[in-house]
């Protein structure tokens, strides 16, 4: 599995579903298609998930989390532009939905707007502070822009939410020995290899190209 799946697939735990007008015909038609299109989102069939997102859409436009979820399938898909737009609409409908937040400061950092991400990541944060992989995603951002004890204070509000993150400690410690806090970071890089022996050559590779052997 992806990072890029695997941060999607967390970006729907926290989800609160907005309300449906049940006296409405055409909101239980729409209701029906994002129900259907969540469905084939889960198995991974993201081509069927955006046509019944669409069809959701076309029905009653006035549903948050229908955007939400279309933008997810399209971030997932690689098309972070119309990602963005769609969770622009999520949030213009319902301002305080972290998780569209959070991943739509996913499709900013990938396009490169780190600035952007970290204010989007923060905003998520404001809203729902327990949704601690949103600090793991802003620890990246901050580390990519020169922002090193931001990212290690990030990445140590993860690992206090999730002690056994393994990513957390590999981050935190090479954010760490670009500081040239060498025994810190050799405690995260053995926390890591204790608990996941087999990120041993992943570790080693990423210390290398920081040069530091």
């Amino acid at each position: 599995m992806s990072a890029k799946r695997l941060l999607v697939q967390l970006a729907l735990i926290c989800v609160v579903c907005a309300p449906w007008d049940a006296q409405s015909q055409d909101s239980l038609s729409a209701k029906s298609y994002y129900k259907r299109a969540q469905i084939a989102y889960d198995k991974g069939e993201i081509t069927l998930a955006l046509a019944d997102y669409n069809k959701s859409i076309s029905i009653n436009p006035k549903v948050a989390m229908a955007y939400y979820g279309r933008g997810l399938a399209l971030y997932a898909s690689g098309h972070c532009d119309k990602a963005i737009a769609d969770f622009d609409h999520a949030i213009a409908i319902s301002a305080r939905l972290a998780d569209a937040y959070n991943v739509r400061g996913l499709c900013w950092f990938d396009a490169g707007n780190v600035a952007q991400a970290i204010a989007d990541y923060s905003t998520a944060l404001e809203i729902s502070p327990w949704l601690s992989w949103v600090y793991y995603n802003r620890g990246i951002a901050r580390a990519a822009s020169g922002d090193l004890k931001g990212a290690i204070a990030d990445y140590s509000e993860r690992i206090d939410f999730n002690p056994r993150d393994t990513s957390a400690y590999e981050k935190r410690g090479l954010a760490r020995l670009m500081l040239h806090q060498e025994k810190e970071a050799k405690k995260d890089f053995d926390m890591c290899l204790r608990l996941d022996p087999r990120m041993k050559p992943q570790l080693e590779a990423a210390i290398q190209q920081l040069g530091a052997y």
